[in-house]
C-alpha cells in the first residue's frame, strides 16, 4: 500500500514537472514569436497560397518550398524576389530531369527552321506550335534535332509529359549563290539543284579561253554584301583564288570545294584536308538506289587539319569535310560527277535527293546575317536551369530549433500537452483524496 502511495506521488510530481516545463516552453515561445521573425515552409500546390500570405499578413525570417513540379513563371519569380525583401528563400523536391529546347532559323532560302531539344536517353519527345502537333521522336543519346518547313507562333516541346516552350528570336538574311565551273554537267546541275531550292545564282561556266557562259550580274566581285556562298567545281576558280581568303576568312562568306578544285594551290589555305588520287565512278545498280554516292568517283580526303571535322564517310574514306576559318566556313567534297546522281534514275526522287543534298551543304557554310524578330510573351526554354538561376540549387531546409519553434502545430500541440498533464495530475490527486 505504501509502495503505491509512493508511486502516485512520484507520477504527480513528474505531471506537475511536466507541465512547469509546458508553460516555460509556451512563455519562451510568446517571447521568441515577438522579437524573432519566423521560418515558415510550404509544400506542393500550396506554394502559390502561402507565397501571397507570407508577402502580406507574415513577415518569415526565411520561406522553405518544397516543391512537386516545376513551379509557373510567375511563381518562381516569385520566390526570388524574396531575398531582394531581406528574406532567405530555399527550396527542394520532386522536379523533372535537366532539358531544354531551342529553335534557329536555317540558311536556306524556303525559311525553314531546326529545333533542337536536349533530353535524357529514351524520353519521348513530341514537338508543336500553335497549328498542332509537328513530329515525335525517342531521345536518342541527349537529345534529338527537327528540320521542320514551317513553323506557327510558339514552339512546345513534351519531355515524358513536361513541357517546355520557346520562340523564334531571330531570322536570317540571305544572298545570291555563286558558281563557277568549266561548261560541263556538274556546274550546271549543281547550279540547278540551289535554284530549284529557291537561291538566285549567278555561274561562271567557261566555255573556252576567250569566252563564258555568264548568268547574273556581270563582273564578279566576292563580297558578303552580293554573295552568301560560292561553289567551286573545278580549276576555273582560280580566277578568283586572290579573292577567297578575304570574302571567307575577314568577311565570313562560304566556301564549297568540289573535286578537282581542291587541286587549286591557292586554295590550300582555305581546305580542311587534302584530296587523294580520284577512283573510277562505277555503274549505278539497284543495290546503289539508297545511296547513289557509292557509285561516285572518290577522292578520299586525308590528312585533316585541327579543327576539321568530318561531314560524311563512305565506307572507311572520308568523301566530305568541313571546318570554320576566320569568320567563314568551308566544306570540301571529295565526290566527282555528282550530277550522274539527277540522272541515275534508280528512284523517282532522285532529283528531289540530289537537290536536298546540295541545299544542305549550302545552308552549312551560307554567310546569313541574323536580326532579331520582335518577341512578345514569357517562354519557358529551359525550366529547370532558369529555376536554379534564379533561386539557386535545391536545398533540403535544415532541421533547426527556429523552424521547430516556427512550425504553426507547435502552439495546438504544447497546449494540449499541457492540459493533458494538468488533468492527469487533478485526477491523481482527487482519486487518492487530496485537496
Amino acid at each position: 500500500m505504501r509502495l503505491r502511495h509512493r508511486l502516485r506521488l512520484l507520477f504527480e510530481r513528474t505531471t506537475r514537472a511536466a507541465s512547469l516545463a509546458l508553460i516555460v516552453l509556451l512563455i519562451g515561445h510568446a517571447i521568441y514569436s515577438l522579437r524573432e521573425r519566423p521560418s515558415l515552409r510550404a509544400d506542393g500546390a500550396a506554394v502559390a497560397e502561402a507565397l501571397a500570405r507570407w508577402s502580406t499578413s507574415e513577415s518569415p525570417r526565411r520561406i522553405h518550398a518544397a516543391l512537386d513540379s516545376i513551379p509557373a513563371p510567375h511563381v518562381r519569380d516569385w520566390i526570388a524576389a524574396f531575398p531582394g525583401a531581406g528574406t532567405e528563400a530555399s527550396w527542394d523536391g520532386e522536379t523533372p530531369a535537366p532539358s531544354a529546347v531551342s529553335v534557329e532559323p536555317v540558311a536556306d532560302p524556303q525559311k525553314p527552321s531546326r529545333v533542337w531539344v536536349a533530353a535524357q536517353p529514351g524520353a519521348r519527345v513530341e514537338l508543336r506550335d500553335e497549328l498542332g502537333a509537328l513530329d515525335s521522336t525517342t531521345a536518342q543519346g541527349f537529345g534529338t534535332v527537327f528540320v521542320l518547313p514551317r513553323l506557327e507562333g510558339r514552339v512546345r516541346a513534351s519531355i515524358d509529359g513536361h513541357g517546355l516552350a520557346t520562340d523564334l528570336q531571330d531570322s536570317v538574311s540571305i544572298k545570291s549563290a555563286l558558281v563557277v565551273a568549266m561548261a560541263g554537267w556538274e556546274g550546271k546541275f549543281i547550279a540547278a539543284a540551289l535554284e530549284e531550292r529557291g537561291w538566285q545564282v549567278d555561274a561562271r561556266f567557261a566555255v573556252a579561253p576567250s569566252g563564258d557562259v555568264e548568268q547574273g550580274a556581270g563582273q564578279v566581285r566576292l563580297d558578303t554584301a552580293r554573295y552568301s556562298f560560292v561553289v567551286a567545281v573545278d580549276s576555273v576558280i582560280k580566277r578568283y583564288a586572290d579573292q577567297l581568303p578575304r570574302y571567307v576568312r575577314r568577311q565570313g562568306g562560304g566556301l564549297i570545294v568540289v573535286g578537282e578544285a581542291s587541286s587549286v594551290p591557292a586554295l590550300a589555305p582555305l581546305l580542311p584536308a587534302r584530296w587523294g588520287i580520284p577512283s573510277r565512278p562505277t555503274d549505278f545498280r539497284p543495290e546503289t538506289a539508297d545511296d547513289p554516292r557509292r557509285s561516285f568517283a572518290l577522292g578520299d580526303l586525308y590528312n585533316l587539319k585541327d579543327g576539321a571535322m568530318v561531314l560524311e564517310t563512305r565506307e572507311d574514306d572520308v568523301a566530305v569535310a568541313g571546318w570554320r576559318v576566320g569568320d567563314g566556313r568551308v566544306i570540301q567534297i571529295g565526290y566527282l560527277g555528282t550530277w550522274r546522281w539527277r540522272m541515275a534514275g534508280l528512284a523517282e526522287d532522285a532529283v528531289a535527293a540530289h537537290r536536298l543534298w546540295w541545299s544542305a551543304l549550302a545552308s552549312g557554310v551560307a554567310h546569313a546575317p541574323r536580326f532579331d524578330r520582335r518577341i512578345t510573351g514569357q517562354v519557358e526554354p529551359t525550366p529547370l536551369a532558369t529555376l536554379v538561376d534564379r533561386i539557386g540549387a535545391p536545398a533540403p531546409r535544415e532541421l533547426e530549433l527556429a523552424g521547430i519553434l516556427d512550425d504553426p502545430r507547435l502552439l495546438p500541440l504544447l497546449f494540449g500537452l499541457l492540459m493533458g498533464s494538468l488533468m492527469l495530475e487533478w485526477v491523481s490527486r482527487r482519486l487518492r483524496g487530496a485537496g
